[in-house]
């Protein structure tokens, strides 16, 4: 049996292309005829344009040598441009798994050089219509095939019509010969290319109780709809014997040579009878129906090696480096029927990215996939995770190499708790970046209730306890409210500002005064330190881990900040902390040379949680000392207005999921009003659109599906956790 290719086509609910393009398609296929004896030398290939029902959906299908794939893909594509053709396995399968089958064909009644309706006589309705929508009105335990096989003649079939034209008819009436009143129907069809065509009906049920066979004649009987009354009709031709044969000659995809030896189907005839559906079918219901968003991915696109797209030496790429290695795979597009599966360089990367979409749509298997490329790649990878599903799906993908590069932090774990002390620094010309840091993380929590007073005395007070070693965020309290602590940190104070502070202005507000000052600081610090959980983190004076050492040499954080077992506030605290802490730590790298600076990814799922002022500075900054950041939320309402702007105007790349309609009027803008706000709301799960940073320079806009996860997991993930937290925990 030759190799087959099964091509499923799918058009858009919308497409206005007109029927008669089909007609191209089969014009193309079909020569005027082969000659027997030439059949010998030839071969001359058949060609299945079928329609299935399966599960209770409407697929269209062409079957064809697989030396005839593109051909049939560039016909289809040529003539319906905006239909989309995919590459599948055999769909007639599914429907010979069924427990009971009737079989079946659909023959011309007369001569083949009398026409049946085309689409021309058909005015605004679709000629299919008849027929697919029986079809849609199924059960979902048939399953249905029409398959129209067509192969070229062998004979000079539009001779013989032309000879058959001519020739003169006797009229009784007039007692004479005339012309024949059928020469210009028989002449229209001869005027087309065309061939020999076998029409198949096929209906299987998945239950011995139901008898396919009325439906396979009820589904004949559609075919009524074509008849013409002065030219020909099809009529059910009931198969009694030898039905496994016609059902292996469908399987095949063959026509026999006495089989159906004088039908002949012209070009306009098969296209009226497949063609890829469109807007006049739009009210039929269960269609699998194609994308209307379509557009072209820039030239420099980076895919995968190997692909027709693909080059190992694509302009802008970095000598010696090996290519596949360099780009994250991230997702496909499809352009002009080809299915390219494509990534973002690394260089484009340090651009940072991204991503906006409502819940549920795809946002986090994208983050996950591009993180557990990353991670087989070998490369330095952090997760902050505020629902704890994304960092449970990583960690089913680290392989055997890596576990011991992973640093996975629960901070609810109560009995081997991480410790963070945010107040302990290495570079002392960083204490005032630290304090900013700690005063705009408790600004964002608590804005809404914020004054002048409260963030001078905070920074204040983090300033003094960032002079005395081995103070944590738990000191706080101490300082403001015991004397005699205060007296003993100050003491030791060398920043005469500081010192002044506390000796001249601190020490002689009456206490009514100091008590309304400092109450509000006490209640916002003293809701996170009297938290034991929270407190086993942030008041020891060691932190169990080094962020530092995690990004110099390239290892995989996998922060688990789970709301649901750790709560909003507590979330956001030690989220915004530890992307402070990383912010740090790549500053630290100005003491490396950029070409040793390894590159570290950071992803930030629903980063609004933790997006504070020093975002902002990340955003601009972190380039150059290579943090390269992958940032997910659902509506840019959930960020503030300056974040909000650092991100449009430094982020490399730009993606968009499903939105709604307030950020989908933004995000048309973003992308030069090619999508309107209806093709930004109305996109499918997994379907985006973006803008791709590429050798530096944004693209244009494309849509693309991101990719599924990984099929092979590693079942380390228990192993992981344990050896992580024997290393990173401390005991409570």
């Amino acid at each position: 049996m030759a190799e087959l290719s099964h091509l499923q086509i799918r058009n858009p609910k919308d497409d206005e292309t007109p029927i008669e393009a089909g007609t191209q398609i089969f014009a193309s296929l079909l020569p005027s005829f082969v000659p027997l004896w030439r059949r010998w030398l030839i071969h001359p290939k058949t060609y299945a344009f079928e329609i299935y029902l399966i599960s209770q959906t409407l697929y269209f299908y062409v079957t064809t040598p697989s030396q005839s794939e593109t051909l049939i893909s560039s016909l289809v594509s040529s003539s319906f441009p905006t239909s989309t053709v995919k590459k599948t396995g055999d769909p007639m399968d599914i429907v010979l798994k069924s427990k009971r089958l009737s079989v079946g064909e659909v023959a011309l009644n007369s001569y083949s050089y009398f026409p049946t309706k085309t689409y021309f006589d058909f005015k605004d309705v679709d000629p299919l219509s008849a027929l697919l929508g029986f079809l849609s009105k199924q059960p979902a335990h048939l399953k249905f095939c029409v398959q129209i096989a067509v192969t070229p003649a062998y004979f000079a079939w539009a001779d013989a019509a032309v000879s058959a034209a001519k020739h003169l008819t006797y009229d009784e009436t007039a007692d004479k010969y005339g012309q024949n009143p059928q020469k210009l129907l028989i002449m229209k069809k001869a005027s087309f290319q065309g061939g020999k065509a076998a029409i198949r009906l096929l209906v299987g049920s998945t239950t011995n109780e139901v008898d396919p066979y009325p439906y396979l004649t009820n589904l004949a009987g559609t075919f009524g709809s074509f008849s013409l009354g002065e030219g020909n009709q099809y009529v059910y031709k009931k198969r009694v014997f030898f039905k496994d044969a016609l059902i292996n000659r469908m399987k095949a995809r063959k026509i026999s040579y006495f089989e159906r030896q004088q039908q002949i189907l012209n070009a306009q005839e098969l296209a009226t009878l497949w063609h890829p559906p469109g807007y006049l079918l739009a009210g039929i219901k269960n269609m699998a129906w194609g994308k209307t968003l379509l557009g072209e991915p820039p030239e420099n696109l980076p895919v995968v090696p190997g692909h027709p797209q693909g080059d190992q030496s694509q302009p802008g790429h970095p000598e010696g480096v090996d290519i596949k290695q360099d780009i994250n795979f991230f997702a496909k597009t499809e352009f002009k029927n080809k299915e390219t599966i494509f990534g973002i360089k690394t260089e484009d990367r340090r651009k940072h990215v991204y991503i906006i979409g409502k819940t549920g749509v795809g946002k986090s298997t994208l983050i996950a996939n591009m993180a557990i490329d990353d991670i087989r790649k070998d490369r330095g990878v952090g997760i902050i995770d505020p629902h704890g599903d994304l960092s449970e799906t990583i960690l089913d993908y680290i392989p055997k190499r890596r576990m011991n590069d992973v640093v996975y932090l629960e901070p609810f774990d109560t009995e081997r708790p991480f410790s963070l002390n945010v107040l302990e620094i290495k570079n002392k010309q960083q204490k005032d970046l630290v304090a900013s840091g700690i005063v705009s993380i408790f600004y964002k929590l608590y804005k809404d209730s914020w004054g002048p007073r409260l963030e001078y005395i905070l920074r204040n007070v983090i300033l003094t306890l960032l002079e005395s070693p081995g103070a944590t965020l738990v000191d706080i309290l101490g300082l403001l409210s015991n004397a005699d602590y205060r007296k003993k940190v100050v003491r030791e104070l060398t920043d005469p500002v500081l010192k002044d502070f506390w000796e001249k202005e601190y020490a002689k507000m009456p206490d009514r005064l100091k008590a309304e000052a400092i109450s509000p600081i006490q209640n916002k610090v003293g809701q996170f330190v009297t938290s034991k959980m929270i407190r086993n983190i942030i008041g020891r004076t060691k932190s169990s881990i080094d962020l530092e050492q995690i990004m110099n040499e390239g290892k995989i954080l996998i922060l688990n900040l789970s709301q649901g077992k750790l709560g909003e506030d507590n979330t956001a605290l030690l989220g915004a902390m530890l992307i402070t802490q990383i912010q740090l730590a790549a500053m630290n790298r100005s003491f490396i040379k950029e070409a040793d600076r390894k590159d570290f990814f950071l992803y930030v799922d629903e980063f609004q949680n933790f997006a504070t002022q020093s975002f902002i500075k990340i955003l601009s900054e972190a380039r150059k000392y290579r943090l390269s950041l992958t940032l997910a939320n659902q509506y840019i309402e959930q960020l503030d207005e300056e974040v909000t702007r650092a991100i449009f105007g430094n982020v490399g790349t730009l993606m968009s999921f499903v939105v709604g309609a307030r950020d989908a009027y933004v995000l048309t803008r973003e992308y030069a009003e090619i999508y309107t706000e209806n093709d930004l709301v109305s996109l499918g799960k997994f379907e985006a659109v973006l803008k791709l940073s590429i050798d530096g320079m944004t693209s244009a806009p494309f849509p693309a599906t991101t990719l599924p996860l990984p099929a092979l997991k590693n079942d380390n993930k228990d192993k992981i956790i344990k050896l992580s937290k024997e290393k990173y925990g401390r005991k409570a």
